[in-house]
């Protein structure tokens, strides 16, 4: 009777074990990515997270028992805004938030905030801060100002950390945020296009009065300091003229090569020179 029970003791127990190994599974996880094991037990004991992960390759686990990959490289979420700017001109881009699950944290993220993670609890606040931010600002400088995408970015990107991922303690890293560009609708974008186009007229016009008032100041100088040197010579309008003339002949002459010929012309009238005194009579 003794020997009996034995062996069907041990028919039951082989039965269980061949039973239990051939509801055993082997998982694959890819390079990338760790699996996370949700426990289900069918009959007696408690279910739960398995708080280490499973790293890349196969690893044996029982038939009740979920695995959750969970990809821990860097992913790109996008979202698309159509909002308005702090002049409540409309605006359209598109905004990037790029973070990757922190590795050996999987469990923890699964357990506390599921494997749509950023659906749950990162979505709808990122999109809030991206329009927030975006509507101090004035629709020219939005769209023509490259610094302002870049304080965008830094300004976002911030927030995202300290008030979302360090705050609510979620085991992921934010690597960066992309703000891309902005642009109006197409009517908006053609009447910047114009405003841009008539500031620089105007901005060129101002160069150009500033330019000749400053040559008509110098003329007026020059002339000054022409009549000073005209009276402390002595000379009359006309002399000073043909003064003038030979000292400009002289700088040529001065400044040209060794070889040069000058022909100078004489005017029909003479030149005005201030008379020479004759033999007295």
């Amino acid at each position: 009777m003794t020997d009996s029970l034995a062996k069907v003791t041990s028919l039951l127990g082989a039965l269980w074990f061949v039973l239990m190994t051939s509801g055993c599974v082997l998982p694959a996880i890819d390079a990338g990515h760790e699996g996370v094991l949700v426990q289900k037990p069918i009959f007696l004991g408690h279910g739960g997270v398995d708080p280490v992960p499973i790293s890349t390759g196969r690893a044996l686990v029982a038939f009740t028992t979920e695995v959750v990959d969970v990809d821990i490289r860097p992913i790109q979420y996008s979202e698309h805004f159509d909002i308005i700017s702090s002049e409540n001109a409309p605006v359209s881009f598109d905004a990037f938030l790029i973070a990757n699950v922190i590795e050996g944290r999987s469990p923890e993220l699964v357990t506390r905030y599921g494997p749509n993670w950023y659906v749950n609890n990162v979505k709808e606040a990122f999109r809030t801060m991206v329009r927030e931010e975006v509507q101090k600002y004035e629709l020219f400088r939005l769209t023509t100002d490259p610094t302002t995408r870049a304080k965008l970015q830094e300004a976002v990107g911030q927030e995202v950390r300290t008030k979302i991922f360090e705050k609510q303690n979620i085991p992921v890293r934010l690597n960066r945020v992309v703000i891309g560009s902005i642009l109006p609708p197409k009517g908006v974008l053609d009447q910047t296009a114009q405003t841009i186009i008539q500031e620089q007229r105007r901005i060129t016009m101002v160069q150009f009065q500033k330019a000749e008032e400053a040559r008509e100041k110098a003329e007026k100088q020059r002339g000054i300091a022409d009549r000073a040197y005209r009276e402390s010579l002595g000379l009359t309008a006309p002399e000073f003229v043909d003064l003038r003339r030979i000292e400009v002949q002289k700088e040529i002459v001065q400044h040209a090569p060794s070889a040069l010929t000058i022909i100078m012309g004489m005017e029909k009238v003479g030149i005005n020179l201030p008379p020479v005194a004759g033999p007295s009579q």
